[in-house]
């Protein structure tokens, strides 16, 4: 009995310590985990911050879902560039030899997915604060905070399936990773619904990514997220449900 559990834990550890090493040693992935999501931030602080402030918007709590949503989207889409790398090198043909199940190397990705996130989420956070960012509660902080790494590890989820089920699984993720910024500055991360066309405002608004920031949002700023919660659950649940559906089963596949 203690060697059923041992085998699966020891597995699980020894993937979990590779992706963790290797994350370490990659200076692109480090970068973008905890320098470009912050600059990015201080970018449109510097250049909206005192308009928006005239306003009567705290621009820093605005941006920071924002900042939240791309540190996680970042993390996903280096996830999908590792395993992608891990297929096309031979390593995943490697694991499937070996009695370790799918669900063992899909859980070490996302342990490894779990670690650069809060890391880079806790990078972008305290940057918000000393911007002037004042959530309403340390709970409303850390529940935008929750919501964050769950959509991380969705996403990354999507894009691990997404590219190791293509026939140019680098060249899919590197896709992938070139379409992330354009669906995100179409949406609600920078600039207030109410500011668009009305032609574009229903687009931007119920496209993937507004739902979930706009959750965020209304919980740092102690409002009830209404139907963007709602949204954002659906687009949540769905995403993890193909997600995890496509990565096991491709998976299984590899020979």
């Amino acid at each position: 009995m203690s060697t059923a559990i041992s085998a699966p834990l020891s597995g699980l550890g020894g993937g979990l310590w590779r992706n963790t090493l290797r994350l370490g040693r990659n200076r692109a992935s480090l970068v973008s985990a905890f320098v470009i999501p912050g600059i990015i931030m201080l970018a449109f602080w510097v250049v909206f911050g005192h308009a928006a402030s005239q306003a009567g918007i705290d621009y820093a709590l605005f941006l920071l879902p924002a900042a939240m949503f791309q540190a996680a989207m970042f993390t996903a889409g280096g996830s999908a560039m590792a395993f992608a790398v891990d297929q096309e090198s031979g390593i995943l043909n490697r694991l499937r030899a070996m009695p370790i199940s799918a669900t063992i190397i899909v859980a070490s990705r996302l342990g490894a997915d779990l670690i650069r996130s809060v890391s880079s989420l806790a990078v972008v956070t305290v940057i918000a604060l000393l911007c002037g960012a004042r959530p309403d509660s340390v709970g409303a902080l850390t529940v935008a905070f929750l919501i964050a790494l769950l959509t991380g590890e969705i996403l990354a989820m999507l894009f691990c399936g997404l590219s190791i089920r293509s026939r140019h699984p680098v060249a899919t993720a590197g896709i992938i990773q070139g379409i992330e910024m354009p669906f995100l500055m179409l949406s609600t991360a920078f600039i207030p619904a109410e500011t668009l066309p009305d032609w574009l405002r229903p687009i931007v608004v119920h496209q993937p990514f507004s739902p979930v920031i706009d959750t965020m949002r209304a919980v740092l700023g102690g409002t009830p997220p209404g139907q963007a919660g709602w949204e954002a659950c659906a687009w949540l649940l769905a995403g993890a449900a193909l997600g995890l559906l496509w990565v096991t089963r491709s998976l299984r596949r590899i020979r």
